[in-house]
């Protein structure tokens, strides 16, 4: 499987990022194109829950073992903190991928 170092990479491979607001997550979804499938699988997702108007809390990051190791866990994590709903909120991470993707990476916090 390939290693993936931007989300450009891997919308190359038919798998995308996209905001599922009604359920507070990110979602990390393949198309199934040639398995014959109509609708794309999900493979992972970052959840969150917003704390008032001015906190947020990234409570929850999983993708499916066999896509683990490939970049992807790192995209989404990327994608979700530098999203438009973040900026201007106090950010906690309760999920412990994020808690360690910002440690690596402090100025994703927003203040």
């Amino acid at each position: 499987m390939a290693r993936y170092l931007s989300e450009e990479e891997m919308l190359a491979d038919g798998i995308r990022i996209e905001h599922d607001v009604a359920r507070s997550r990110f979602v990390v979804l393949v198309d199934q194109k040639p398995l014959g499938e109509v609708e794309p699988r999900e493979i992972g997702e970052a959840h969150y829950t917003l704390l008032g108007e001015n906190g947020i809390d990234f409570d929850h990051t999983v993708v499916l073992p066999e896509f683990r190791g490939t970049g992807i866990s790192g995209l989404l994590a990327e994608h979700a903190l530098k999203h438009e709903i973040v900026p201007g909120r106090n950010v906690q991470a309760s999920c412990w991928f994020i808690e360690e993707y910002l440690a690596k990476h402090p100025e994703l916090i927003s203040a």
